[in-house]
């Protein structure tokens, strides 16, 4: 080959460019299977994936020493709502779980996102944290996490079953420190008692120290997850990517949620000022409009029950009052009651008549057959 052939050919062929951080191969764990024969045999676990050992011993102190002073924080009123929340009230009694929420605020009431800018962003170490899982390849920067909610669980505190909402990125993740418990994972549930529950349909995911679980496809969109009543003090650090700034939630999610209330009460407002009956001008001129007034249900009764006894309901021409209209009814109705309770009466005192008549047979042919017995023996 000539030398100028060769020299073209080096050129046209550059050596590769050095591996990036954020080009590094996907880190691989521990996947999980599970078929439910009332969805058709669907895989609820997959996208299920437990990662070990994710962060150092070291870098696992420094988060729980972060969050345990933003607790810290929190129950003596520095850190305000909805940035630090903790359960409280009757409804959970034996559930004291303390949340942390940074980058996007999460409506736990309405367990949908909420509104923007009501918590801060994300903590240096937060930050951190996120570049590590996505520099090591456990999670895809595509989906880089931009909301986050920590947890800390006492003794006894729990989450109950729940799939996280349909708007957020999947998959979600959840880093576990401090304490090692079993997570639930399936799409039926039995409540054992308060705080405590075990799947029907699913299974149970031991989640060690420093391990990262991923819930993604239909571990993550159909199976429900929860921790059950925790054995001993726990942490975890949930990462989402929530969406965009111009999601709104449905109108069908509004409405179960009762947003849609003050939008059914415009429309039936609207519909019932625009709901009206011409006067005996017939609308074309310069007559004005009335307004329907809907009868009650007792109202509605009574009409039904008018008609049945036969009792006339029509309105009377013009010129004629409420006053007069009630008094005509009232005499109709009292007729009608005074000519049920006379044919009631007349039949009372009939069927009284025919049980004498009966009785009084009865008697005579007692007397008649003591008669023929007396006859005989004489």
């Amino acid at each position: 080959m000539p030398k100028s052939a060769a020299s073209k050919s080096k050129q046209s062929s550059p050596p590769p460019p050095p591996p990036s951080p954020h080009n590094k191969k996907k880190a691989s764990g521990t996947t999980f299977s599970l078929l439910d024969k009332s969805k058709k045999n669907l895989d609820i676990l997959q996208g299920l994936v437990l990662h070990k050992e994710v962060i150092s011993s070291q870098f696992e102190n420094e988060l729980i020493s972060f969050i345990q002073s933003q607790c810290t924080k929190g129950r003596s009123g520095q850190l305000k709502k909805p940035t630090y929340l903790r359960s409280a009230g009757a409804r959970s009694q034996g559930n004291q779980r303390e949340a942390l929420q940074y980058g996007g605020f999460f409506d736990f009431n309405k367990a949908r996102p909420g509104k923007r800018g009501l918590v801060p962003d994300f903590p240096p170490i937060v930050h951190r944290l996120v570049n590590h899982l996505i520099d090591e390849g456990y999670l895809d920067k595509e989906v880089r996490p931009d909301s986050c909610i920590i947890n800390q669980y006492g003794k006894g505190d729990c989450i109950p079953p729940h799939v996280d909402h349909e708007s957020y990125y999947r998959p979600i993740s959840t880093l576990s420190l401090l304490g090692e418990e079993p997570m639930l994972v399936g799409t039926k549930f039995q409540t054992v008692k308060s705080c405590t529950w075990k799947p029907t349909v699913g299974t149970s995911v031991t989640l060690p120290r420093r391990s990262l679980l991923l819930l993604g496809g239909n571990s993550g969109n159909v199976s429900k997850h929860c921790i059950s009543s925790c054995r001993g003090e726990r942490i975890s650090i949930t990462l989402r990517k929530q969406p965009g700034p111009d999601w709104r939630p449905s109108l069908d999610e509004l409405a179960k949620s009762g947003g849609g209330k003050k939008r059914k009460r415009d429309a039936a407002a609207t519909s019932t000022a625009n709901d009206y009956n011409n006067d005996d001008d017939g609308g074309g001129g310069d007559g004005a409009k009335k307004k329907k007034k809907a009868l009650s249900g007792s109202a509605k009764r009574r009409k039904k029950m008018m008609k049945l006894k036969g009792i006339t309901t029509t309105l009377p021409e013009s010129g004629q009052g409420d006053a007069s209209v009630r008094q005509q009814q009232q005499q109709q109705q009292h007729q009608q009651q005074m000519t049920q309770s006379q044919s009631s009466s007349n039949g009372e005192k009939t069927s009284t008549k025919k049980r004498s008549s009966d009785t009084q047979a009865k008697r005579n042919a007692r007397r008649l057959e003591r008669k023929q017995k007396q006859a005989t023996a004489n």
